[in-house]
């Protein structure tokens, strides 16, 4: 047996080896191979030959998916990776390109491929190729798709140090916390914009209000022709008076010193922008909502605005807002609807009487979004979920929302204390606010009613 310095030598020198001569940590391959036939062509030796044949198939065999001794090995995928060394040569027009692409996958289809044998894995992912990947077809070869997946991922099974397991690696892996909070926005109310917002310097105001209604504007006051010298009949404006009580809304967290201390965002900023959402949030329920019960009167709750009933249970039609509208006075004229974004898919396909669409917005074609406020038979149209699901009172709501008086005592204040839970290491965040309100001019409104006329 030859020594690799030795060997490397005759290699290089182009002299004949016998098969015998190869030192053991030497693989056979195609450089060394035209030395080592080269020496028993010349002593005309078949069975060293054979031997070196044998030897060539045995070093070009290479599993994959598995593991196991070349070809022998039952149920594992064997390729021949000598035929990727033969040469598929284009014509001589194309040059002299070593391999064709074209030409390999044809000599592939032709011959069956470099596959010496395939696994039952192999062979399944073949057929589902076959059968295009449809369901259908695979369940009708009898493909068990679950299994396959089972049994592909059982031979791809680590076997090393990993961290999906923490004693064989998963114990050095950290966790990450990213620095943020995942929240969806929630829109600013375009209500609360609109109303008006009266001071309170006491817990109590009274605001005088001209006694009014459709027709009679100027506090039923009387005017007349008379003749000359005739007397004269004296007349007053009416007066009402309307009484805000301010009420409490609070909300209060209590964290401890730790989370203050080791939260990955700064805990306190977060919980304060979010308390403050919170509260603005409620204030627009109320204006809508709101029972009048230890907290403001809403417009839906209202019994002196206009309650329109609906022409058909469950749903609003055209008549409806045609009814809704016709019940304000001619002089609110700034007017709003309200209503929940899944009502709007009811009213997109509302029509009038001469198959026009009631609902109308422009959208940017390249970004996608809305460029105009929807307009709905000509008025804009706001969305809230604080108004109720179609086919309820109040599930759509027109006004002219500057006559919502929204009387504030305190607005939103926030303190921070460490004595209230001092025992147990905790800081206490307070939000407080107090305030009132009810609709100022309650004929500026109208809803439906839930019941059908």
């Amino acid at each position: 047996m030859l020594t690799k310095e030795q060997f490397d030598a005759k290699v290089k020198a182009g002299e004949p080896i016998e098969i015998g001569e190869f030192p053991d940590d030497v693989e056979l391959n195609f450089n060394n191979l035209n030395s080592l036939i080269s020496a028993n062509l010349e002593k005309n030796n078949k069975a060293n030959i054979d031997a070196v044949l044998a030897e060539l198939k045995k070093s070009n065999a290479a599993e994959i998916f598995g593991t196991g001794e070349g070809d022998t090995k039952v149920g594992k995928c064997v390729v021949d990776t000598s035929v990727f060394s033969k040469r598929y040569n284009r014509p001589k027009v194309y040059g002299d390109a070593k391999v064709d692409g074209d030409l390999l996958g044809k000599q592939f289809l032709n011959d069956g491929g470099p596959f010496l044998s395939i696994s039952p894995e192999m062979e399944t992912f073949a057929k589902m190729c076959k059968c295009g990947f449809k369901a259908d077809r695979m369940i009708t070869e009898g493909i068990d798709i679950k299994k396959h997946k089972e049994q592909v991922a059982a031979g791809y099974k680590a076997t090393g140090m990993s961290e999906g397991t923490a004693a064989d690696g998963g114990n050095l892996v950290p966790v990450e916390y990213a620095s943020t909070v995942i929240e969806f926005a929630v829109r600013q109310s375009p209500l609360l914009s609109m109303v008006t917002r009266q001071p309170m310097k006491s817990n109590v105001l009274k605001i005088p209000r001209l006694a009014q209604s459709a027709g009679s504007y100027f506090g039923n006051v009387s005017l007349y022709w008379i003749d000359e010298a005739a007397d004269k009949t004296p007349t007053k404006p009416a007066f009402e008076q309307l009484t805000f009580t301010a009420e409490k809304l609070i909300g209060l967290v209590v964290m401890t010193a730790e989370l203050i201390a080791d939260s990955m965002i700064n805990v306190i900023n977060y919980v304060t922008g979010l308390m403050v959402r919170a509260i603005q949030y409620e204030w627009e329920r109320v204006v809508l909502m709101g029972t009048g019960i230890g907290q403001p009167l809403g417009v839906v709750y209202d019994p002196t605005i206009n309650i329109v009933n609906r022409q058909n249970e469950g749903t609003i039609s055209y008549i409806d807002l045609l009814n809704m509208e016709a019940a304000l006075d001619e002089n609110f004229i700034n007017l709003d609807w309200v209503t929940r974004r899944t009502t709007s898919t009811t009213l997109r396909n509302l029509r009038d009487n001469q198959n026009a669409l009631l609902f109308s917005e422009t959208w940017n074609g390249l970004a996608g979004d809305i460029t105009m406020q929807p307009r709905l038979h000509g008025f804009p149209v706001h969305y809230t979920r604080n108004v109720p699901s179609i086919g309820n009172k109040g599930d759509i709501v027109l006004g002219e929302w500057q006559y919502y008086i929204l009387a504030v005592r305190q607005d939103i204040t926030i303190d921070q204390s460490i004595h209230a839970y001092f025992v147990s290491d905790e800081t206490a965040i307070r939000f407080v606010c107090r305030l009132d309100g009810m609709p100022g001019v309650p004929e500026a409104f109208a809803i439906l009613d839930e019941m059908r006329s």
